[in-house]
């Protein structure tokens, strides 16, 4: 820090290890014991007296001290006592002394020394030797017969939130399938807006976190949902497998919405959702959820609010690549196709998801042939010929079944892609069944 008692100090610090401290374990009180402990971190920082907080929210943290001592003394405290009170996370903590006012090219250098300290190891406070005993669930030293520091904390942390109730189990989010989702929505291109501000930051800051709440808050109405983190423009929850598709649609709808009143910018944002079951390793889920987040937003170019989703049926999560080729592309005698369709957009391109969940409850009904498509996509496998010869014949079927309605079925089809139909299932060298499949698979009727 600079000795100038003219200067002011731009403080940054970023808490790591966020999402391996909430999942360590499926177990639902500790998942939301640990979500508790990350939301207090915000708490207790504002008790350090910053003169001025710029964001404060999901682990991020810039503010401005204009007392070199107050600075200091948050550096030396701050990251220690979080560390006490959370067992496995860790915080980076930078600072850049500025004449005046900060600008662009100070929080450009803050954010660059950030990412130098995250990437200098630290030690763990609960660090185990050969000769203790360690919890199966977490690998961490055990304090008692039945839980490590880290989860003490957690039941501690739930045990203290009002209708901490809600929801006891996973089992009490998941349907009547085992399913539910784990899904991860970030907002598109903030780094861009904030280069371009008019408004201060910590104002922006504020503004976007009421909106990210009450869109939540919007879209869950009758829902089962539980939030994990919820902060600025990042949010991580689960959710009952029945209502992920529809809950990421109203919160995208509604993001966009407050933004435009709150922020006076209307934000879009992406998400991914990873279905499973309430078994699965949900560090896994949270990873891919992420990664698909990621490839929904590299397809709408960070532009438009857009979904991607996948259903997990192998026993771990390597790479998106892995799963593309090892579930989502068909090769047979003849051609190469993709069997996932999206990304699906909110509103500004097709495939819609609308169209998508409409397709899905056309396909729901009795009498459909949602059974003769499972077959038809296992036949393109084996051949081209084949897989149209079989299709056609479905086709031929439906116009004889007087118990269901082909037109409407292509009205949908045509909705999701024009040149899509019943007996025309691929274009673009994609085809939408294997999505289709994968939502009915998951999902009940209402």
């Amino acid at each position: 820090m600079s000795k100038d008692t003219n200067s002011k100090y731009l403080y940054g610090a970023s808490v790591q290890g966020i999402q391996e401290f909430i999942f360590a374990t499926n177990r639902l009180k500790e998942i939301v014991g640990a979500s508790e402990l990350i939301k207090q971190i915000s708490q207790d920082f504002k008790k350090y007296g910053a003169d001025e907080i710029l964001v404060n929210a999901a682990g991020n943290i810039k503010a401005i001290f204009n007392s070199k001592e107050a600075c200091e003394k948050v550096v030396l405290e701050f990251s220690k006592e979080i560390q006490q009170k959370a067992y496995g996370i860790t915080i980076s903590q930078t600072v850049v002394a500025f004449e005046a006012n900060h600008t662009q090219n100070d929080i450009n250098t803050l954010e660059k020394n950030l990412k130098i300290q995250r990437n200098k190891p630290s030690t763990p406070l609960d660090i185990s030797l050969n000769i203790m005993k360690l919890n199966p669930s977490t690998a961490n030293p055990l304090i008692n017969k039945e839980s490590d520091s880290a989860t003490a904390q957690k039941l501690k942390a739930y045990a203290s939130i009002e209708n901490s109730e809600e929801f006891k189990d996973l089992k009490d989010i998941s349907n009547s399938k085992n399913k539910l989702a784990v899904i991860h929505i970030d907002g598109n291109a903030l780094g861009e807006v904030i280069r371009n501000l008019k408004t201060p930051l910590s104002e922006f800051s504020t503004n976007l976190e009421n909106a990210t709440r009450e869109a939540f808050s919007k879209a869950k109405q009758d829902k089962h949902v539980r939030e994990i983190i919820l902060g600025g423009d990042d949010v991580t929850l689960i959710c009952n497998a029945n209502d992920a598709l529809s809950f990421t649609k109203e919160f995208l709808e509604s993001f966009e919405e407050e933004t435009q009143v709150q922020v006076g910018l209307r934000l879009t944002a992406c998400a991914g959702i990873a279905y499973t079951n309430d078994k699965y390793p949900f560090h896994y889920a949270v990873s891919l959820a992420e990664v698909l987040c990621g490839v929904a937003k590299n397809h709408s170019k960070r532009k438009a609010s857009s979904l991607m989703f996948h259903n997990i049926q192998s026993s771990n999560f390597q790479t998106w690549d892995k799963f593309v080729q090892d579930e989502l592309t068909i090769k047979n005698d003849k051609e190469t196709i993709r069997a996932d369709f999206g990304a699906y957009s909110l509103s500004e391109s097709k495939p819609l998801i609308t169209d998508l969940r409409n397709i899905v409850e056309s396909l729901r009904v009795k009498e459909s042939p949602s059974s003769k498509l499972r077959t038809w996509l296992g036949e393109l496998y084996k051949s081209s010929e084949y897989a149209q010869n079989f299709l056609d014949r479905v086709d031929s079927m439906a116009d004889i079944n007087p118990k269901y309605s082909k037109k409407i079925l292509n009205k949908n089809f045509k909705s999701l892609h024009e040149e899509l139909s019943l007996n025309n299932l691929i274009v673009e060298k994609k085809t939408p069944i294997h999505d289709i499949l994968k939502i009915l698979s998951v999902t009940e009727a209402k």
